[in-house]
């Protein structure tokens, strides 16, 4: 192993990644930490990363001390007032090193379009569309103050919303006997029950329970629930607003798009997304699947912290440690 390191962290909603690699790229070890780094949907996040650290700095057989740079990208980091509590979490005894702290959107588009000019629109845990346009200008759609309800827990809560207020047919039994199962309800009077109560009432609990139910409204979707169908397709909508608002910034009339996250990759949504963008705009998006995931985004980074440029060999090494990373 090389005396030197650097250290990739993707602190998302839902998981903290950590990943190793030398200084070519080559991945030395790679954590899934079950617990997210945004402090405010997780009361542990300090804590996931310490530990999403450390069991990737013994699986690469290496010390702290090793490691010369890291990069954290960390959800939640919105404003320059979160910088605090970001910082601390990687404000680990013994790594002392560069160190830079940002966005995990940044990271997932470094990941994703490898530098180059294009959009993002990520929609899992959370939802952000963000973009770099050929004028090297870097836009979210919070920007234009448009907020795309389109994460996990969004989608199940305007199920479970509609389903109460009795806005179903017949195409939804399925999907409505699910929902009783996965709230251990018996039928819609216990459902109303337990809403009417705020089901559950730790916020953060709340919307991990209904984050976690996201895949039966997308999976519903498919089967034909006419309510599932709607959820998602608005769904699919919002995030192809948010991605032309983004493209309206664009000079170029072609522009490259990539999805990432559980909600924005399940089929109906991502199907809706390509056919409604191949649809006659302004702009052309050309859709394209990330060549990194997020956690080897923070690595690029972290190299460039080096100033390592990154040539075809090491992109090379890290596109092998993502058929590591996808196979574990």
């Amino acid at each position: 192993m090389s005396d030197k390191v650097v250290l990739g962290i993707d602190g998302g909603g839902t998981y903290t990644r950590a990943a190793i690699t030398d200084m070519d790229g080559n991945l030395l070890s790679y954590v899934e930490w079950k617990g997210g780094a945004f402090i405010y949907k997780d009361s542990n996040a300090k804590e996931n990363v310490f530990n999403a650290v450390h069991v990737a700095v013994k699986k690469a057989n290496c010390e702290l001390n090793n490691i010369v740079s890291v990069v954290a990208g960390v959800a939640g980091y919105d404003n320059e007032s979160d910088l605090e509590w970001v910082r601390e979490l990687t404000n680990i005894d013994g790594l002392k090193c560069a160190s830079q702290h940002v966005n995990d959107a940044v990271i997932a588009h470094k990941g994703a379009l490898i530098s180059k000019p294009g959009i993002i629109a990520i929609s899992g845990t959370g939802s952000v569309i963000y973009g770099i346009t050929d004028t090297e200008k870097h836009i979210r759609n919070y920007d234009f103050h448009y907020y795309a309800d389109t994460a996990a827990r969004c989608l199940s809560y305007n199920s479970v919303h509609k389903i109460i207020a009795g806005e179903t047919d017949q195409t939804d039994n399925e999907f409505v006997n699910k929902v009783y199962k996965y709230f251990s309800v018996n039928d819609l009077s216990d459902l109303v029950k337990f809403g009417s109560e705020g089901f559950i009432h730790d916020y953060k609990q709340r919307d991990k329970l209904f984050g976690d139910m996201a895949s039966i409204v997308t999976d519903a979707a498919l089967e034909g629930s006419h309510l599932a169908i709607n959820i998602c397709s608005q769904a699919a909508s919002e995030l192809v607003t948010g991605i032309r608002l983004i493209g309206a910034n664009f000079k170029a009339d072609t522009i490259p798009v990539a999805l990432i996250g559980s909600v924005a990759n399940s089929r109906f949504i991502k199907n809706t997304i390509h056919n409604t963008l191949s649809q006659k705009n302004n702009k052309k998006y050309l859709m394209k699947e990330p060549v990194l995931p997020a956690v080897l985004g923070a690595i690029i980074l972290a190299l460039q912290l080096n100033k390592i440029d990154i040539n075809k060999q090491i992109l090379n090494n890290l596109i092998k440690s993502t058929e590591i990373i996808t196979n574990q």
